[in-house]
């Protein structure tokens, strides 16, 4: 893995922006696997707070398209992947799902979209950069980078939502007593 190129002060600036009603959309990719790292944790966190934060308090006025992996890479360095990756990579999986099921009922127009990026076998990472891109005033921050994401996105295969069927809501009695569900 190459050294981090998260440069996190660009970040907090464009998510601040968030809150800007002349922002209208973003396109976040959070594909590194950099993120998963336990350095990048608190800031992981804070990237999910703010986006969070600002589906709420704009209120169904910011559409946010956000792109993660949907499986790490079945390359050699899967081998020597430190053992917190993959369970970080289940957490914050877990949490963004949960997330998602939390806000759903509340008002749809706030439910997060996240679209897990679907990694061949041979591929050792994303065909995409890291990005926050914001659709200000009908413009993108990044023209070509926002397109190919969203290009991307919508390729057939490409990308899986990420949703609350990914959520395990059996508990620890349900196949002991199914009345539970009653």
């Amino acid at each position: 893995m190459t050294d981090p190129v998260i440069d996190t002060a660009a970040w907090r600036e464009r998510l601040a922006e968030l809150e800007v009603p002349d922002v209208t959309a973003a396109v976040v990719v959070q594909c590194d696997q950099v993120w998963l790292q336990p350095e990048f944790t608190a800031f992981r966190n804070e990237v999910d707070q703010a986006l969070m934060t600002a589906q709420l308090r704009r209120d169904g006025h910011l559409a946010i398209t956000r792109v993660i992996l949907h499986n790490l890479p079945l390359t050699r360095d899967a081998i020597s992947r430190q053992a917190g990756v993959d369970r970080a990579f289940a957490e914050w999986h877990s949490r963004l799902s949960a997330a998602g099921v939390l806000l759903h009922p509340a008002n749809s127009s706030t439910a997060p979209r996240i679209h897990r990026l679907i990694l061949r076998g041979d591929q050792s990472g994303a065909d995409i950069p890291d990005m926050v891109e914001l659709l200000k005033n009908g413009d993108w921050t990044d023209p070509h980078k926002a397109e190919l994401a969203l290009h991307t996105v919508a390729l057939a295969g490409a990308t899986t939502p990420l949703t609350g069927y990914d959520m395990d809501f059996d508990g620890p009695f349900g196949d002991a007593d199914p009345s539970i569900y009653m």
